[in-house]
């Protein structure tokens, strides 16, 4: 059974108190990948939030059919397919996410996230508040990323 301390570890989650970490523990499930892996690739349906336990995984962009650029590297204690919640209409990942160690992950489905928070109104403010949080900084680091492309 998975530990509301090991769920605090996860960044985005230290802020929840325990109640709603036990309700979040019950649509938890851990997924291990060996290195080489893809968790998922861009444009993929996206129907999971993931968090990493152990390990790296690095995010992705495809320039063309051949040439795959990292964008970031998400390490123990940070989230990665945001896009299960974010998008509202079409849900797809906007980064491939390919693990570079072997790697152990939290999982969620987004559909049960949603019905959490649809019953723990302020457990998806805050949740989603970090989540907005993660997606600025992505934002930032990719644009970094093309001023350095076209300087």
């Amino acid at each position: 059974m998975i530990e509301l301390n090991e769920l605090k570890s996860i960044k985005q989650l230290s802020y929840l108190n325990d109640s709603m970490l036990e309700n979040l523990v019950k649509i938890t499930v851990i997924i291990e990948y060996k290195a080489g892996d893809y968790i998922f690739k861009e444009s993929d349906d996206a129907k999971s939030l993931y968090a990493v336990i152990d390990g790296k995984v690095g995010l992705e962009i495809e320039k063309n059919s051949s040439t795959r650029i990292l964008i970031d590297n998400i390490t123990q204690g940070m989230m990665l397919g945001f896009s299960a919640l974010v998008d509202t209409e079409e849900k797809n990942y906007t980064t491939s996410a390919r693990v570079l160690t072997d790697t152990k992950l939290f999982a969620w489905k987004a559909e049960d996230l949603e019905e959490l928070f649809s019953q723990d109104y302020e457990m998806g403010f805050l949740f989603m508040k970090r989540i907005a949080k993660i997606v600025k900084t992505r934002l930032q680091i990719r644009n970094v990323q093309f001023l350095d492309i076209y300087k």
